[in-house]
Parts: C-alpha cells; structure tokens; sequence
C-alpha cells in the first residue's frame, strides 16, 4: 500500500469511529439509560425459617432425625458387640500365642474401623437424600417466589438477613410458608441405601 492510500483509509476509520460515537452518544441522550431499567423492588425472605416452619421443613427433618437415630442405635449396638469381643480376647491373651492373640486383635481393630466407615457412609447418604429433598424443595419454592413477584411487582427476592427490612409487607417469609404448606404439605425423603 502507498502512503495516501494508507492516509486515506485512516481517514475513513477515524471518520466511521466519530460517526459510530455520535450515534451512541445520541441514543445516549435521547434514551437515558435509567429511562431503560425499572427500578429496583425488592421483597425480603428468610429461607431459614421457611425450612424450619414450613410443614414439608418439619417432615422432612422428623424423616432425617429418624433416619440417624436408627443408624445410630445400630453403631451403638456394634460398638457395643466389639468392646465385647475386645474383652473376650484380652481375658483369653494368657492361655494364647502372643502372635496369634496379636494377630486376632489386630483383625478385630480392622473391622471395628471397617464398620465405622460403613456408619460413616450411612450419615453421609443421608445428608445427600436431604440435599435432594432440600432441592425438590427449592423448586416449588421459586415458583412460589416468582408468583409473589410478579403479584407485587417487585424483580428481586433478598435474604432477609442481608439488610434491615423497613417494611412488614416487604417480608414474604410467612406468605411462602404458607402457599408451600398448600401446594407441598409433606415430601418423602428418599430412605438411604
């Protein structure tokens, strides 16, 4: 390319970016940016308290509770059957080889740690059937939430713990328990596996 050839179509770049700015600055003018966006409506909500007063809340949890305590009774009633055996063994250690006796305790040790990450596990199957209990949960919740929003025309629910309510009717915490109390009363927690 020759130098006027070059000048010529910085030139017309130059020329096209002014026009370009013109025009943003123009629709800038003639539509102002906060002409575009409504404005903010925020309504407030404790999602806490939804999961602990809510009937489908409570009936999950009385599910989990009952959950661990039967897995609980269950590993207090293995650890009992070992501390048993572990007795047995040391009272049988005088009329038995030390390597043997070593041998059989270091086995039982084994299965005590064996059976401990089994109950270990069973919690942690738990914790995920309430997870998915808490998400099935979370989709009826957003629907309500989004019905809500748009009967008070507001466009954003906020933790009610982030910021000071000024206002009794822009907390919906009791409004969403009870519409979900009507549309989920209870839910099945998948029993773990």
């Amino acid at each position: 390319m020759m130098n006027s050839e070059k000048t010529t179509r910085g030139h017309f770049l130059m020329s096209a970016a002014a026009l370009l700015a013109a025009i943003v600055i123009g629709f800038a003018v003639i539509y102002p940016a906060s002409a575009q966006v409504p404005p903010s409506r925020a309504l407030f909500l404790d999602l806490d308290t939804v999961f602990t007063q809510s009937a489908v809340g409570k009936s999950i949890r009385v599910q989990l509770e009952q959950f661990l305590s039967e897995i609980a009774d269950r590993e207090k009633a293995t650890v009992a059957a070992f501390e048993e055996r572990e007795r047995t063994l040391i009272v049988s250690a005088q009329d038995r080889p030390r390597d043997e006796l070593q041998a059989d305790w270091s086995q039982l040790q084994a299965e005590r740690t064996g059976q401990a990450d089994l109950y270990r596990l069973e919690r942690t199957a738990v914790q995920a059937s309430s997870n998915n209990a808490r998400r099935r949960v979370n989709a009826v919740l957003n629907e309500i939430m989004q019905e809500i929003l748009v009967e008070r025309g507001a466009n954003m629910v906020l933790a009610v713990t982030a910021v000071h309510v000024g206002g009794v009717d822009y907390d919906i915490t009791a409004e969403i328990i009870a519409r979900l109390d009507k549309r989920l009363p209870s839910l099945t927690v998948e029993r773990p596996k």
